[in-house]
């Protein structure tokens, strides 16, 4: 019997394995490895932040979906890639044979090595509820990143703080303007709304050093800190480029369109651990890895049936809701900007469904 692998339980995996009850065929069998026996959704980290979610409302039991929809699982992390023997060797020397092998398991956070020791990071997702307790109850919370993740985690912590009676003093640094990813237009907004909801923040400003007690920046401002979250840009893991298979110049698995590596056509991925070689600026956002599950399951089945591949095509175009805490939210689809109550409303309904579509499948 042949042998599908699959490592990491990101957006594409889950639903690969909600197909795998649906369709599968008998003819192999299917092994999902992660480090962790639960998958965290990044999605609801700020509800959970401001209290909104408990810790069971954002994340998933893989263990207990593989047993109910007749994969296997195991808990183990994956350290080399051997494409030649087909092999994948685990942390503790483990190694697993594999017929066709997918890999879903995100992307790191590029925390410099000269703070790392300073840094806090919630990447792999499964280390955000331990981290974030850190920040939320620190004299001094710090947030570096201006992108989406490190906008609303700081709207949220604040909110929490705000709940909880403890001084609203949590700093946001950005080396660029707030969201700028998502326009000026957006960026200009979010800043309006930081500025309103008393968000102390700092554009255009980035982190020089950091020792026990302070932030010091590259305009050479220093800043109180106790805890500092770390939420700039993604970096691959080493596991692609140490293991010898294609990767983009950062790292990343190299893939084409069919979500397929390039030269080995037994090893696939999806989401924030891939480089699409036709899209190699395409950003790594869950929304692309919740797109690509379907494209992903029907080339895996496909190439065991050696059928013709099918190619993924990203959206211009999605909507991006963020928290900004109290009951609010920041919504933005291409030019379209709106905050209020009713785009809280929209993600806590889209999420919720999101996540009651997988646990519907074990409990």
């Amino acid at each position: 019997m042949k042998t599908l692998i699959l490592v990491g339980g990101g957006h594409a995996h889950l639903h690969c394995l909600e197909q795998l009850n649906n369709d599968h065929s008998k003819s192999w069998r299917v092994l999902l490895i992660s480090a962790s026996s639960y998958q965290y959704y990044s999605g609801m980290f700020s509800g959970y932040a401001e209290g909104v979610y408990s810790l069971d409302d954002i994340r998933i039991d893989l263990k207990k979906l593989c047993e109910k929809i007749g994969a296997l699982f195991v808990e183990d992390a994956i350290i080399s890639i051997d494409p030649k023997a087909k092999t994948l060797t685990g942390a503790d020397d483990a190694i697993y044979s594999y017929d066709a092998v997918s890999f879903d398991i995100g992307s790191q956070t590029d925390v410099p090595e000269s703070i790392s020791e300073h840094a806090l990071s919630i990447k792999p997702n499964y280390r955000f509820p331990e981290q974030l307790k850190h920040v939320r109850n620190a004299a001094h919370p710090v947030i570096v990143g201006g992108g989406a993740s490190g906008v609303e985690l700081a709207f949220s912590v604040l909110a929490w703080r705000k709940q909880e009676h403890l001084p609203a003093n949590i700093a946001l640094f950005s080396s660029t303007a707030l969201l700028i990813g998502q326009g000026k237009r957006a960026s200009k907004k979010i800043e309006a709304i930081a500025t309103q909801k008393a968000l102390s923040f700092f554009s255009g400003v980035s982190i020089k050093s950091i020792d026990d007690t302070r932030v010091t920046t590259s305009t050479n401002q220093q800043h109180p800190q106790s805890a500092v979250l770390w939420l700039t840009g993604p970096k691959s893991a080493a596991l692609f480029r140490t293991s010898g298979l294609p990767t983009d110049t950062s790292g990343f698995l190299l893939v084409n369109e069919a979500l397929q590596s390039v030269l080995y056509p037994d090893i696939f991925g999806a989401g924030d651990c891939i480089t699409i070689a036709r899209y190699p600026t395409l950003a790594k956002n869950g929304v692309y890895a919740v797109r690509q599950g379907p494209i992903l399951w029907k080339n895996l089945t496909n190439h065991f049936s050696k059928d013709q591949l099918l190619p993924f095509h990203p959206q211009k175009k999605f909507i991006a809701i963020l928290s900004t805490g109290e009951g609010e939210a920041f919504l933005s689809y291409g030019k379209q900007l709106l905050h209020g109550k009713i785009p809280w409303k929209l993600k806590q309904r889209i999420d919720r469904k999101f996540m009651r579509r997988f646990k519907d499948l074990y409990e």
